[in-house]
């Protein structure tokens, strides 16, 4: 599905997080960081594969200008707080890896390459995104952000694990010798999570050491509660870290380049000493940071008014970067407030953008803005209108005889009952928003169903009418349905009856609003969690129709959510009734009303409840329920501590592994071709594991007791055969069923054989019934 976001997912601009310091310790900050003019590029392929300690170590500690170049955005994941998949959750670890950026102090780069799930070879990942795209993007990173040092943070070894991983050190190499600019040296940030990785590093000969465990008493913390808070920041992977206290070492070793004795910067020039004319500019910023008084920042603005000519008269990247520094640590010395504030965080495409533009003096420094002097403490306002939404409004302060150039975001500034002032970036949408409600509707017979959508006016006064475009064979009653929306923000529901063809197939329905005379074929939708931004995606109203055969049994399910997940509405989609079981019900409420009861991914990961009543659950099982246990993340070792979460998960002992099958198309196989599951009510072959999505299965049963029946099982090319995909077993007179099989993609993208799979499950309780 091709997305129209308002984040432009771009390969090599670096994205910046919002202030984290204020007042002493950012002016502090910013002051160290205008007088070293050294770079780290840290490289590695996903969020959350990135050292926060030691990009805090560079960024907060050594003032380096610091960035990660994170190759994917992580789409390929899982998602621990949603049921977010695919792109949309590429966008929420993209933001989660801004906010860590805040904290730490680094920068953002990425490229194009798309985390298309867990690899298990740098060849296919290498194959998969395009060796050498990616390669030229990286160089072209390297080039344009000149690093002194770039650090990979894998080997490019089979000891990495994730082929993406390998291919991010082996690119990371190429790209190091590729580029243009030549870093001084490329090393490897030694990976020890456990006591003998630990051991193993702190015994390379030729290691730097880098304590990220020092303590910084102006920020107040060391580099390794900077780094708990930054990591904790990737919530949607369950990273959640310990701010950790006490030495803290890392190691490094030469890859390539200039080896060095003891630091990771020796034998390189980070003063002004290392550009022409710069030297002088040295002297006068460290006097700046000599007079710093903290009550009084104003006093050293004459010192970096002094500096300011002498950088503008270099002609060098590195200079035009410590130009916009200082203006910006001038802005702070002075306490200016500049806000470029747009009335509503949602504009219609096209249109300008009006905002009211503000600017604050908060120092006794004079400072003039539209020649005329701002007085101290007191608001100076004017409106204007900016092209677009996510164009940076530019403010000309004049202080003495120099002008700061000063650049701010266009922002909606409101107040939250709850939470108090928050801004947003304001938006640009069509008139009106034709949003579907699912991605994918599956018609299990002939029988016409109900398609039902929301129309949003982004827009006063926003009418017009809807159709259904539909594909040869199909047909949506009626042609076309008209709305009158008075308000901006309110919706109108609307509903047709789409009628399938008797052949089997799937087709791509477009829905399309008219407007003012012109086509809208787009939807919006918010993503919001409260530890990112909203973030709005503009996408297609586009929807996939699949028309397959399906029977199930089971009418009346239910779903114990996990960590989120589509596959209730799925279910539904085949003629369930669903209900979400909340923690009264599995501890009181009668599961006897249900055919089948469904434990959503990673439910015994994230429900301590669902362990609570396990027993109550088993107890339904014995009594002739049905019970269907996905997918959960096993524990120790990277994985976390053990908690004892999945030590009971089912009737018979049975231990979750590590083992996945990575290849969506890689065959399976039937230990058993008449075992129930694979011929009631749905008849199973392979032609139901075509057109599979990222991976067949993941954290596959490792160990389990012999009253288990492996149903399938598959492989990844050239490994072992992996039956514990499937597990099947009678308990008294129910059917428990373990299946780390990935039906929380397939069921959503639509897979025909995925429905009718999980449908044989729902029906196991009738399958004594088979004719």
């Amino acid at each position: 599905m091709r997305f129209v976001l308002w984040l432009a997912l771009l390969s090599c601009l670096p994205l910046l997080g919002q202030r984290d310091l204020s007042g002493v310790a950012e002016i502090r900050q910013a002051l160290g960081r205008l007088n070293v003019l050294g770079n780290v590029l840290m490289i590695a392929a996903h969020p959350d594969d990135e050292n926060t300690a030691l990009l805090a170590y560079f960024a907060r500690g050594r003032h380096m200008r610091t960035a990660y170049l994170s190759l994917t955005r992580g789409e390929g994941g899982q998602n621990l707080i949603g049921p977010e998949q695919g792109e949309l959750l590429g966008l929420i670890r993209t933001h989660e890896l801004l906010e860590a950026r805040r904290v730490d102090g680094a920068e953002q780069f990425f490229t194009s390459a798309v985390d298309f799930g867990f690899s298990k070879s740098a060849d296919e990942t290498l194959a998969k995104w395009g060796r050498e795209k990616i390669l030229r993007e990286m160089v072209r990173t390297i080039d344009e952000f000149r690093p002194d040092v770039i650090l990979l943070r894998f080997s490019g070894t089979p000891r990495d694990g994730h082929g993406h991983h390998q291919a991010s050190a082996i690119l990371g190499k190429e790209a190091y010798l590729a580029a243009s600019w030549k870093a001084t040296r490329l090393l490897f940030n030694v990976f020890a999570f456990t006591p003998e990785q630990q051991r193993a590093a702190a015994a390379l000969p030729g290691r730097l050491e880098v304590d990220t465990g020092e303590f910084n008493p102006i920020l107040g913390r060391s580099y390794t509660e900077i780094a708990g808070i930054s990591r904790s920041m990737h919530r949607s992977q369950g990273m959640g870290a310990a701010q950790r206290r006490g030495p803290s070492e890392n190691y490094l070793t030469l890859v390539a380049g200039e080896p060095a004795a003891k630091d990771v910067f020796d034998g390189i020039d980070t003063s002004w000493k290392r550009l022409p004319g710069g030297a002088p500019i040295g002297e006068i910023l460290a006097q700046a940071s000599k007079e710093f008084v903290s009550g009084r920042p104003e006093k050293i603005v004459p010192l970096l008014l002094k500096a300011r000519p002498l950088i503008a008269r270099i002609d060098h990247p590195l200079a035009r970067r410590k130009l916009q520094e200082l203006d910006e640590t001038a802005a702070l010395c002075t306490g200016l407030w500049l806000e470029a504030q747009s009335a509503r965080h949602t504009v219609i495409a096209g249109s300008p953008v009006p905002v009211r533009l503000t600017a604050i003096n908060r120092s006794s420094f004079p400072l003039r803005w539209m020649d005329a002097e701002l007085p101290y403490n007191k608001p100076v306002s004017i409106n204007s209108n900016v092209t677009g939404p996510s164009q940076d409004v530019r403010f000309e302060i004049r202080a003495g005889t120099e002008a700061l150039e000063l650049h701010r975001p266009v922002l909606h500034r409101y107040v939250d009952p709850i939470q108090g002032e928050l801004t947003r970036p304001v938006e640009a949408l069509p008139p009106a928003a034709v949003n579907l409600q699912q991605q994918t509707m599956l018609f299990p017979d002939g029988r016409a169903r109900e398609l039902r959508l929301l129309v949003k006016a982004n827009r006063p006064r926003a009418s017009g009418t809807v159709r259904l475009a539909t594909p040869a064979g199909w047909s949506a009653e009626p042609g076309e349905l008209a709305f009158d929306l008075a308000e901006a923000g309110r919706e109108a529901p609307l509903t047709f009856t789409v009628k399938p063809p008797a052949q089997s197939g799937e087709v791509r329905l477009q829905a399309v609003a008219r407007v003012d005379g012109a086509s809208v074929t787009t939807s919006v939708k918010v993503i919001s969690y409260p530890h990112i931004p909203p973030i709005t995606v503009v996408r297609e109203a586009a929807m996939n129709l699949v028309r397959a055969d399906v029977r199930n049994l089971a009418r009346s399910v239910g779903y114990v959510m996990g960590a989120g997940d589509e596959v209730p509405d799925a279910l539904r989609q085949i003629g369930a009734d669903v209900a979400l079981l909340n923690s009264d019900h599995l501890a009181t409420g009668d599961l006897s009303a249900f055919d089948a009861v469904v434990i959503g991914v990673r439910g015994f990961n994230t429900r301590p409840d669902l362990r609570a009543n396990f027993d109550r659950l088993l107890e339904y099982v014995r009594s002739g329920g049905v019970m269907i246990v996905q997918y959960n993340v096993a524990e120790g070792g990277f994985f976390g501590p053990k908690t004892g979460a999945l030590d009971r998960i089912g009737p018979y002992p049975l231990e979750v592994g590590r083992a996945r099958v990575t290849v969506e198309e890689a065959p399976v196989s039937f230990p058993d071709p008449d075992h129930p599951l694979l011929r009631f009510p749905n008849r199973i072959t392979a032609e139901d594991f075509k057109g599979w999505v990222q991976e067949r299965g993941l954290y596959l049963a490792s160990k389990w007791d012999p009253r288990y029946q492996p149903v399938l099982e598959s492989h990844d090319p050239g490994e072992q055969p992996l039956p514990g995909g499937m597990l099947y077993a009678r308990y008294g007179k129910g059917v428990y069923i373990f299946s780390a099989y990935a039906w929380f993609r397939q069921l959503p993208a639509g897979v025909p054989g995925a429905y009718r799979i999980f449908a044989n499950m729902l029906s196991a309780g009738r399958a004594d019934a088979t004719p």
